[in-house]
């Protein structure tokens, strides 16, 4: 059995190696050759080389674009459990890419991905919720995937959770939390966007104690983002 193991993990060193390889040839603009190294270890079953295959074809990068060859490589990773390669479907069936448009199977491929952690679909997660998109508005819903986004430390998802929590949308109203997301949130991300967090955390202090803001401020201060895979 020790054997067995041993031998298995050499023979996926050098899956490891093309797949690498194909990185360096991507990262430089040399799709061609990235194709090269990924096909053989994606029709392997190399979940990640099967992702990016699919990147390739969906983008036209170094290939004839082909949104039906991009799904068939996307549904390769997605069905052995790749939460990008999972997303990436997701997003096909939004836009019917390669696939008969259908907004709930788009849906049900965010969630899948979103529940591995995955941030890109937490955030389409919680924007269909929020704005009512192949489902029934439920901010309680969108704040759940709000926050697992912010957790991961995602500024845009911060801000939104933190008006959420001001405003009582979808979750009990806590202004200590709100001013705590906001300052995380005017913290990093674009200058419009720290700026709109600063009014925001403004507004919501008019309805603070000195004690409440001083409890927030230090939450901000000892918060540290979540890793992925600690998402639930």
């Amino acid at each position: 059995l020790v054997f067995a193991l041993l031998a298995a993990g050499c023979a996926k060193l050098p899956q490891e190696e093309e797949f690498q390889a194909g990185m360096e040839a991507y990262s430089k603009g040399d799709y061609k050759t990235a194709l090269e190294k990924w096909q053989p270890i994606a029709e392997d079953g190399h979940t990640s080389a099967q992702v990016n295959i699919g990147v390739l074809y969906y983008e036209g990068r170094g290939v004839r674009r082909d949104y039906e060859e991009a799904v068939k490589w996307y549904k390769m990773a997605a069905m052995r459990g790749h939460p990008e390669a999972e997303y990436n479907l997701g997003v096909a069936y939004a836009q019917g890419r390669g696939t008969q448009q259908d907004q709930r199977e788009a849906l049900r491929w965010y969630r899948q991905s979103a529940e591995r952690g995955y941030l890109p679909a937490q955030i389409m997660l919680a924007d269909m919720y929020y704005k009512g998109q192949a489902v029934a508005v439920d901010y309680s819903e969108a704040a759940k995937w709000y926050r697992e986004a912010a957790e991961q430390g995602y500024p845009a998802a911060q801000f939104i959770l933190g008006t959420m929590y001001g405003a009582g949308q979808g979750i009990a109203q806590d202004f200590v939390q709100s001013y705590r997301w906001l300052t995380l949130a005017g913290a990093q991300g674009s200058e419009m966007g720290r700026q709109n967090a600063l009014r925001a955390k403004e507004l919501v202090a008019e309805h603070m104690t000195p004690a409440q803001i001083k409890e927030a401020e230090e939450l901000a201060k000892n918060w540290t983002p979540r890793p992925a895979e600690e998402s639930r």
